[in-house]
């Protein structure tokens, strides 16, 4: 694999799986995403994680075909959030890209192989969630770059979830006060 290549994370492969969780939950939050559970979404039909760099990963990004009852994880997002569980829908749950790295279009190639991958399981729309940290380099712009349209903000939107599963944000520490914005995107061919 190539520096620059996207592909997707080998199940059988736990040292990746636990640098790819050091990456995740470094940007994103400490106890967030385990090497365990990386292993089993890259097994599954119903979640995938892909992978850049090497030897060591500078990006990675995790998605998944959401079941009807993920809807009430959406549910502080009102109306435009919960219309979409009428259909199938991916959710673009998580992406980070090593500081390196950045601007220069990786971030954006990971939310393109993860969308055609929702696609080709027949999702029809999309559901992503922009944290909003206040950091510059947070994934707002990416996200309206790439022409999602965006719905709600709620204001400390990941707190209840930091102190029921016991992550602490890189921004803020624990438990998160951080908010999020909602982003949807209908999966046209």
């Amino acid at each position: 694999m190539g520096s620059d290549d996207i592909t997707p994370f080998d199940p059988g492969d736990p040292a990746t799986a636990a640098a790819v969780a050091g990456l995740l939950n470094g940007e994103m939050g400490d106890g967030l995403y385990r090497p365990e559970w990386l292993l089993e979404d890259a097994d599954s039909w119903s979640a995938g994680v892909w992978v850049t760099g090497s030897p060591a990963p500078d990006g990675a990004a995790v998605a998944r075909v959401l079941a009807p009852a993920d809807a009430d994880y959406y549910r502080a997002f009102g109306r435009p959030a919960l219309d979409l569980f009428a259909g199938r829908v991916g959710s673009f749950e998580a992406f980070a890209v090593a500081p390196a790295r950045r601007r220069h279009g990786l971030g954006g190639r990971l939310v393109a192989v993860a969308m055609d991958w929702m696609r080709e399981r027949g999702c029809t729309a999309a559901v992503t969630l922009s944290w909003r940290s206040g950091r510059s380099d947070s994934s707002l712009g990416l996200f309206r770059r790439l022409g999602m349209t965006e719905g709600p903000t709620v204001q400390r939107f990941y707190y209840e979830e930091s102190v029921r599963n016991g992550w602490t944000c890189p921004v803020c520490g624990g438990p998160c006060t951080c908010g999020a914005t909602l982003f949807t995107l209908a999966l046209t061919r």
